[in-house]
C-alpha cells in the first residue's frame, strides 16, 4: 500500500501518512532542552570550550548519522521502527539475533527513562514551589512521595495525549518547544546583551583545564554519556510510515539535526563565557539561575525553573511517541508479540503506550536506581544506533538494486563506531567485508563485553578518579 493509499483508506492496520515535517520537527525539540540537564557537569569539569567541542560535536555526529538513516528509512516507507527497523532489516540476512537486540536495545533506551524525567520534574517542582512538603511513604521497596506522585501524574498525563494521536502530541510540542526557545534565545544571546560575558572567561579556562591522556580519557566519556541525548533527533525516522511524503521524511531528519547543533554550539559558547568553570562545578544544575539574572537581571529563577520543566515535559512527549513506534515495529516483525502490533481508532500504537507507561510506574513506586537505567538504556541505545549504521552497509551489499529515494555516496558509508575495517571494503571489495564481519561475529561475546561493558565502565573510574 502506497503512502497516498494509506492516507485515503480506513486500513486499521495501517499508519495514515498525514505528518508534516514540521510536526516531527516539533517533537524532536525535545532533544535540544537536555542542554540544561547536564551541560552544567561537563562545563564544570572539561571547561567550556570542551564543553562545546563535546556537546556541539556530538550533535554534529547524529545529525551525519541522520543522512544513513533517511536513506534505509526511505527505502522501506511502510515499515515503522526507526532505525530499530533499519538494523533489523540490515542485520536479516546475517545474523538473525542481531536485529532483536538492536530493535529491544532502543526501545529500552527511549522507554525506561519515562520515570527519570517525570521524577526529575517531581523533584524540582517540590524544591521551587513545595519546599517544605515532605511526606513520603516506604513500604519495602515501595517508596512514594511527592515527586514520585507528580512524575506519575505526569506520565500517565502524556500517555493519554500520545494515545490521542500523532497530530496532538506534535501540536503540543510546538507550543512547549515555543517557549523552550526563550532560555535557548536568552543565552544564546549573552554574547551581546550578557553584561557579565567575557571572551576572555571562555578561553582562559582552557589554560588550567585537561591536558594528557587522562583528557583524551575524559572526553570520550563524556561523548558515551552525552550521546543519547545529542543523537536523538534520529527519533524522526521512527515516524517513517506516518509522513505525507518523503520530502517530509528528508526535511524532518536534517533540519532536526541541524538545529540541534546550532543550539548546543550558541548556549554553550553563551554560558561558557558567562559562568565560571569553579561555579558550573560547584552547583553544576543551579547555577543557570545566576546566568538567567546576568543577563536578565535578579528574580528570574522561576521562570529558569518553568523552561526547564517545559524541557522535561517534551522529553516525556518525545520518548512515549518514539519507543512506543520502536515496540510496533517490533511487533509487526513478529519479535514481540503480535498483540502490540495493532493501532486503536487514532492510528497509533496505543498497546505498546501502555507497555511503556506501566514499566516505568512500577520502576518509580520500586525506587530503581535512576544511573542503573540510566546506563542500562545508555548502552542498548548505543548498541542499536552500532548496528543500524552496519546495518545500512549490509543492505548496500545484500540490497545493491532495492529502490533508494535517497542514495548517499560512497563517503557516507561509515569509518566509526569502531567500524573502520568495513569501510576497507572500498579497497578490498565486499569479500573482505563479509571475511572481516563473520571474524568479528565468533568473536562478538568476548569483544561486546569488552568494548560495551568493561571500556564505559573503564572510563567510568578514571573520570571519578580524576575528579
Amino acid at each position: 500500500m502506497t503512502k497516498n493509499a494509506a492516507a485515503t483508506t480506513g486500513d486499521s492496520s495501517q499508519m495514515r501518512a498525514t505528518l508534516k515535517w514540521t510536526e516531527a520537527f516539533a517533537l524532536s525539540m525535545a532533544v535540544s532542552g537536555s542542554i540544561f540537564a547536564s551541560f552544567g557537569y561537563a562545563l564544570g569539569l572539561l571547561g567550556p570550550v570542551w564543553a562545546l567541542i563535546v556537546w556541539a560535536g556530538s550533535a554534529a555526529i547524529g545529525a551525519c548519522q541522520n543522512w544513513i538513516f533517511l536513506e534505509v528509512t526511505a527505502m522501506f516507507p511502510d515499515k515503522p521502527g526507526g532505525i530499530a527497523m533499519i538494523a533489523v532489516e540490515g542485520w536479516r540476512r546475517r545474523n538473525r539475533f542481531v536485529g532483536p537486540l538492536a530493535a529491544f536495545g532502543y526501545w529500552m533506551g527511549w522507554s525506561s527513562v519515562l520515570s527519570i524525567i517525570g521524577v526529575s520534574a517531581g523533584s524540582l517542582m517540590q524544591a521551587q514551589w513545595f519546599p517544605n512538603a515532605d511526606w513520603h511513604f516506604t513500604l519495602g521497596i515501595l517508596e512514594i512521595g511527592i515527586p514520585q506522585l507528580i512524575g506519575a501524574a505526569l506520565i500517565v498525563i502524556f500517555w493519554q495525549i500520545n494515545r490521542r494521536g500523532v497530530h496532538l502530541a506534535a501540536s503540543l510540542s510546538k507550543y512547549m518547544g515555543a517557549l523552550l526557545l526563550i532560555p535557548i534565545v536568552i543565552l544564546s544571546l549573552a554574547p551581546i546583551f550578557g553584561d557579565g560575558w567575557s571572551i576572555h572567561r571562555f578561553l582562559d579556562a582552557e589554560q588550567h583545564s585537561l591536558s594528557g591522556w587522562s583528557a583524551v580519557r575524559i572526553i570520550l566519556v563524556w561523548f558515551f554519556l552525552v550521546s543519547w541525548s545529542t543523537y536523538g533527533t534520529e527519533m524522526c525516522a521512527a515516524f517513517g510510515p506516518e509522513y505525507r511524503t518523503q520530502r517530509d521524511m528528508r526535511l524532518s531528519l536534517l533540519t532536526s539535526g541541524l538545529y540541534t547543533v546550532l543550539v548546543f554550539a550558541a548556549v554553550a559558547f553563551g554560558i561558557g563565557g558567562l559562568v565560571d568553570q569553579a561555579v558550573a562545578a560547584k552547583d553544576p544544575f543551579g547555577f543557570y539561575i545566576g546566568a538567567f539574572n546576568d543577563v536578565l537581571g535578579v528574580g528570574y529563577s522561576s521562570v529558569f525553573v518553568s523552561m526547564l520543566l517545559v524541557g522535561l515535559f517534551m522529553g516525556l512527549n518525545a520518548a512515549l511517541a518514539d519507543g512506543s513506534r520502536a515496540l510496533y515495529g517490533m511487533a509487526i516483525e513478529g519479535i514481540t508479540i503480535k498483540q502490540l502490533g495493532t493501532l486503536n481508532k487514532h492510528q497509533v500504537p496505543g498497546r505498546c503506550m501502555t507497555v511503556a507507561v506501566v514499566l516505568n510506574l512500577l520502576m518509580i513506586v520500586v525506587s530503581a536506581s535512576p544511573i542503573a537505567i540510566l546506563v542500562t538504556a545508555n548502552l542498548g541505545y548505543l548498541l542499536a544506533i552500532f548496528f543500524a549504521l552496519t546495518g545500512f552497509l549490509w543492505l548496500r551489499k545484500d540490497l545493491p538494486d532495492h529502490p533508494r529515494p535517497v542514495r548517499l555516496g560512497k563517503g557516507w558509508i561509515p569509518p566509526g563506531l569502531g567500524a573502520q575495517p568495513l569501510y576497507r571494503h572500498r579497497h578490498h571489495g565486499w569479500g573482505y567485508l563479509g571475511r572481516h564481519c563473520r571474524l568479528r561475529w565468533r568473536q562478538g561475546s568476548l569483544d561486546g563485553y569488552r568494548h560495551l561493558v568493561l571500556v564505559p565502565i573503564a572510563l567510568c573510574l578514571s573520570l571519578s578518579g580524576s575528579g
